[in-house]
């Protein structure tokens, strides 16, 4: 009995009850969207002007709601870089508005001290956490042309690039594959084209970008480092737009308006490269006979308001990439695709004032495959992942000093880790392995709250209990020393295998000293049930996911974190320092001597397990109004693992062990019409593992390998510089030109070393030398047309 009421006691507190939260005032409710594009104005102001103490903020699809008695009101919405919107209102009734606003011709400093874009980092509880303006990243040099969130949060202090060009990241120490990077909600398993030179991601489709890289939220789970939270926009609810570019290797195209005006909407996005449809005409008679590879990518989204209350929204992305090579005698073809596919349908409820709901299903996928016909065999090898999810989240408000959230989560994971089959000259089918499609089922409860104990103490408490069920069909071997199976236990479909429960627990504070300055300090713990365990520096398309099982364990890990923020001149400036530890649990490494090829052996049985730690100081000063606007980021980090079977057991430093880590980025608008923008990074060289010594047995040459991961690279660093130039606006057409310069000076930073012997062979003088490899050494420009209208 007691149990009982100590649950309805909980229900009474977490659910609302109409009644007793019932307000006697009026509700103004709406969205704030930018006038020409129809774009939500995530974190646009709102306040009625007879009331300014009753603000607030527009969210990420650019809803707000307003609450004051019945009176006579001016409505004013504000935003940084577009004009201030008043509207008188007379309030004897619940009203509905649609704010659109227009963006400033040049009006820079009236804004600044008018609008805020977000809350400053003085307020907020949450540590790590960081908005990326889209503005901001369109104005930044890329590489050919092409704007990239990915590459823009590598400048961000704590976050390290994957390598020279790459999309890859790594964040406080983590692996690549601690890093989840969502599409509304749709989990993106690899988010690079051309081998992580480009991005899956549309920048013309995007609506909000926010990197979780500290005590991410506890409604966020299944990865250790970091969330990359993306959204895309919606369509134009009043009129039809359509904007795109045109640059060096590829081209852009969006198209979006009203279904039915002020109510529905769609928006729709494609993008291609073509250089293979550019060269191929002139390179026919060649022996290569063209480019053989091209990627795409397309991006849709459906937004309808049902009632005033219900918003029904379906949103979806397909991309390949797509490739085929024939040698010259003809005698070996092959091709090959990957890419992501994902669809989202979601669902928002509005009870009341102060209670939400969103119902999200959601389904993501991944697949590689690759094959090739050499010798009579047709060889075809594939891998991939599907997720199937349904989530639940609630956010409720019972007080203006509580703030909940809590929610639940399944998700059912498909994986094929590696499957190969071949086909002779006479149809015969041969199965090159007997690895079988891994499956598991993974559950969450999540529940948080941000409790304002006092004006000066904020305190975000949050709780995940997460659970991984490994399933069959699935045999576990037992293997002698010679790899020979000499027992097995078979486990039937839908059989238990193996069952993990992980308790994550999530618990920020901030302390406010004065107005403009506050301490924060976080505690957190994750499971992460997903591997993807790689020999190269960066995520693939050949790489493999692996679930957890009875032979990989989830990985886990505890990060402790303490920082001071401030916020200068109304938040024009805004600076942190962090300092964080991070303990890493069953970390996974291939085995000493594993080389990629066929197997009949599920690919668990190849790895190590281990621990790691990581730990460093993050400097940020950043400047968010202005003319001159950017930041300035440093790291010092040390992050190392520790393998009872790989290098003696003992520690080594991480491939992606980076001392330290520096960017500095600066966007300045000169005119109406020229905005200039410019980058510099610097980074410690990666870690790697060389030969120390050479010697011959029998006449064949061998080398002595140093510890594991004991060489540095040289130190990288580049500058990239651009302009945009706004064509004079026309009724119908609006354009801009962007130019930029990728590695200024020519800088040859390493990719990597191979090993290279000068001499005779076996002469005394014969010298043995580390050589670089640099995949742009020299200046690279680039020009893109981007247009609407």
């Amino acid at each position: 009995m007691r149990t009982y009421f100590a649950f309805l006691s909980f229900l009474l507190l977490i659910l609302p009850l109409p009644e007793v939260w019932a307000q006697k005032t009026f509700t103004i409710r709406g969205r704030v969207l930018d006038a020409t594009t129809g774009e939500a104005l995530t974190g646009a102001t709102i306040v009625l002007k007879e009331k300014p103490s009753g603000g607030t903020v527009a969210d990420a699809t650019g809803n707000y709601k307003l609450f004051a008695p019945a009176g006579t009101y001016t409505l004013v919405a504000q935003y940084i870089g577009y004009n201030t919107y008043e509207e008188q209102l007379q309030l004897d009734q619940n009203i509905e508005r649609i704010i659109r606003i227009t963006p400033a011709a040049y009006s820079v400093q009236e804004v600044e001290i008018l609008a805020e874009r977000k809350p400053p980092l003085t307020e907020t509880a949450t540590m790590g956490e960081l908005e990326l303006p889209l503005e901001t990243i369109k104005n930044l040099p890329v590489l050919f042309g092409e704007t990239d969130i990915l590459k823009t949060i590598q400048l961000l202090p704590g976050v390290k690039s994957g390598g020279e060009g790459s999309t890859g990241f790594y964040v406080r120490g983590g692996g690549a594959d601690q890093n989840m990077v969502t599409l509304d909600d749709a989990v993106v398993y690899n988010p690079g084209h051309l081998f992580n030179f480009f991005s899956v991601f549309n920048s013309d489709a995007l609506g909000s970008t926010t990197l979780f890289k500290g005590n991410m939220p506890a409604r966020y789970g299944g990865r250790l480092s970091s969330v990359l939270d993306i959204s895309m926009k919606e369509g134009d609810m009043s009129e039809y737009k359509v904007n795109g570019g045109i640059g060096l290797i590829s081209s852009k195209l969006l198209v979006q308006g009203p279904i039915a005006k002020e109510k529905a909407s769609f928006l729709l996005a494609g993008r291609r490269t073509y250089i293979d449809a550019l060269a191929n005409p002139f390179l026919r008679n060649t022996e290569q006979g063209g480019v053989p590879y091209y990627f795409y990518d397309l991006n849709g989204k459906l937004s309808y308001h049902i009632t005033p209350k219900d918003k029904l929204t379906l949103s979806g992305y397909y991309g390949r990439d797509v490739g085929d090579l024939v040698l010259s005698d003809g005698r070996f073809k092959a091709d090959f695709f990957w890419g992501n596919a994902s669809a989202t349908a979601n669902w928002r409820h509005t009870f009341n004032d102060k209670f939400n709901l969103n119902l999200s299903g959601v389904y993501s996928n991944y697949n590689f495959r690759f094959g090739w016909d050499f010798g009579g065999f047709n060889t075809v090898v594939t891998t991939g992942v599907s997720d199937y999810t349904l989530k639940a989240d609630f956010d409720f408000k019972p007080s203006a000093n509580h703030h909940l959230q809590y929610g639940a989560l399944y998700t059912y994971h498909y994986l094929q880790p590696r499957v190969g089959s071949a086909t002779n000259e006479e149809g015969l089918s041969f199965d090159t392995n007997r690895v079988r499609p891994k499956q598991g089922h993974e559950a969450a409860l999540y529940l948080s709250d941000d409790w304002n104990i006092t004006d000066r103490l904020l305190l975000n408490v949050g709780m995940r209990a997460s659970g991984y069920v490994q399933s069959g069909p699935f045999t576990l071997y037992t293997y002698d020393e010679n790899a020979l199976a000499t027992d097995s236990t078979n486990y039937g479909s839908g059989d238990i295998v193996k069952t993990y429960f992980n308790l994550e627990p999530r618990l920020s504070a901030r302390y406010k000293l004065t107005e403009t300055s506050s301490l924060k300090a976080a505690f957190s713990q994750n499971a992460q049930y997903l591997h993807l365990v790689s020999n190269a520096y960066t995520t693939l398309p050949l790489d493999v996911w692996v679930p957890s099982s009875v032979l990989a364990p989830p990985q886990r890990a505890t990060q402790v974190a303490i920082g001071y923020f401030e916020s200068i001149k109304q938040n024009e400036y805004e600076g942190s320092v962090e300092v964080y530890y991070k303990d890493l649990q069953n970390q996974l490494e291939y085995r000493e001597g594993f080389a990629p090829g066929p197997s009949n052996r599920d690919l668990e049985y190849e790895f190590v397990s281990g621990n790691g730690e990581s730990y460093g100081v993050e400097l940020f000063m950043r400047k968010n109004y202005g003319l001159l606007q950017g930041w300035i980021g440093y790291t010092l980090s040390y992050t190392d693992r520790t393998f009872h079977d790989l290098n003696n057991g003992n520690a080594f430093p991480a491939r992606f062990d980076r001392r330290h880590d520096a960017s500095v980025v600066a966007i300045y608008k000169y005119s109406p019409r020229w905005t200039f923008g410019g980058s510099f990074v610097y980074g410690t060289g990666d870690a790697t593992t060389m030969p120390v010594r050479k010697y011959s047995i029998e006449g064949n040459i061998n080398y002595q390998y140093g510890s594991r991961n004991s060489f540095r690279m040289e130190p990288t660093h580049r500058l990239d510089l651009s302009a945009t130039l706004e064509a004079k606006p026309s009724s119908k057409l609006n354009s801009s030109w962007n130019f930029s310069v990728y590695n200024v000076y020519g800088r040859r930073n390493p990719f990597l070393y191979y090993i290279d012997n000068e001499g005779e062979s076996y002469s005394i003088d014969q010298r043995v030398q580390a050589k670089k490899v640099s995949i742009i050494p020299f200046p690279l420009p680039s020009v893109t047309w981007n247009f609407n209208f």
